[in-house]
């Protein structure tokens, strides 16, 4: 259910939200399973206690609203927080019961997610731009198509990494198509953020976690193609703004440093160009700005974990920390609040972040006891102890 509920967002199309998708295929089940002790929250403390930690962000960043102009925000956020956990506390629990079998569902989602890229991109066949800055994945599900490269580029990249575990290049050759759809409707919003992203976790997992050096030096000559074919392009889009809304948001994070502005309250940023922007185009920059200095350290552990993870990740924590990495990366460039209604930021986000945590926790408990066998969940290695 888990894994349907991922895929699911590639498929649908006009202005449909996918947020009864999620409650009705995971935080039901996750409500109606936690009185019956299917999903045990002392079995996930056992294991991995660090996951109840996530609540102290949560909390602090919605109670950013009640300082703010829009109090009223907090009790939404804070609805939106709890069906967040409840989110992390279904993954959290798969991934302990499953161990490394839980990649198998992600790889279905992968399949899944893979071939409604291929029907975005086969649509490119039959329709017309709708007016000169349209881009693949406006109008969908996903509302912009900047969302929808953050949901595919994810995929992508746990695509590269499993096609990279495979032990022959037919069992990976599956992974390597999925990848290469999912990479090509990135490359087809022409978001160059995402795309420059999806290229780092490309050249990380070739050249430094698998040593394909001649994989890297593709990867890097078809850059400098793609580039060269492109500058005019590049040239004429300029930066985007970019540079004049984070000045913007600085001026708002120096008249708001500790507390914030509210995680609710919209920047509306006058940047020069024709509308204002909502918010700063760069995750940490925006945090900062909306729950202040403490709300920006309380989300940094998170960028530490996954720098301290990424020169020497097991092969169970490859899969997690490639989707974790794209989204801190492509973050940079833009921003999705990190509590929203049900959306791509579950996936591209909390997902990959619950489960690393779980994996990692497990594998230090299973280096305790001696045990190399990190599939056991909390309970069974207490009977094996």
């Amino acid at each position: 259910m888990l894994g349907l509920a991922i895929a699911v967002p590639a498929y649908l199309g006009g202005d449909y939200s996918f947020k009864p998708v999620f409650y009705a295929l995971v935080i039901l089940p996750t409500l109606l399973l936690l009185p019956f002790g299917k999903v045990s929250l002392r079995e996930i403390y056992g294991s991995a206690a660090v996951i109840f930690l996530l609540v102290i962000p949560l909390l602090y960043w919605s109670a950013s609203n009640l300082w703010s102009t829009q109090p009223e925000n907090f009790l939404p956020f804070l609805r939106r927080s709890l069906v967040l956990f409840l989110f992390v506390v279904a993954v959290a629990h798969a991934v302990l019961r499953l161990g490394p079998e839980f990649r198998n569902y992600l790889d279905l989602a992968l399949v899944l997610v893979a071939i409604g890229a291929a029907i975005h991109l086969g649509s490119l066949l039959f329709m017309d731009a709708r007016g000169p800055q349209w881009r693949l994945g406006d109008g969908t599900v996903f509302r912009r198509s900047l969302h929808a490269s953050h949901y595919f580029g994810c995929f992508a990249s746990y695509g590269l990494v499993r096609c990279y575990q495979q032990a022959s290049f037919r069992a990976a050759m599956p992974y390597l198509i999925s990848a290469l759809l999912c990479a090509g409707f990135v490359f087809s919003t022409e978001s160059r953020g995402t795309i420059g992203s999806l290229l780092m976790i490309a050249l990380l997992v070739s050249g430094l976690w698998y040593r394909r050096y001649s994989h890297a030096v593709v990867i890097l000559l078809l850059v400098g193609l793609g580039t060269y074919a492109s500058y005019d392009a590049l040239v004429e889009r300029g930066m985007s703004y970019r540079m004049e809304i984070w000045q913007q948001t600085w001026l708002i994070v120096r008249d708001n440093f500790w507390g914030g502005i509210g995680l609710g309250t919209p920047l509306n940023i006058d940047y020069g160009g024709s509308e204002l922007a909502p918010h700063a185009h760069n995750l940490y920059l925006d945090l900062q700005a909306r729950s202040g200095v403490i709300g920006l350290l309380l989300f940094l552990p998170v960028v530490v974990l996954a720098a301290s993870r990424c020169f020497t990740p097991g092969k169970d924590e490859q899969v997690y920390l490639a989707m974790l990495l794209f989204f801190l990366l492509c973050m940079l460039t833009d921003v999705h609040k990190p509590i929203n209604s049900p959306s791509a930021v579950f996936v591209i986000f909390w997902l990959p972040l619950a489960a690393l945590l779980v994996t990692i926790s497990v594998r230090s408990v299973t280096k305790k006891t001696g045990s190399g066998d990190t599939t056991h969940s909390a309970g069974q290695q207490e009977q094996s102890r």
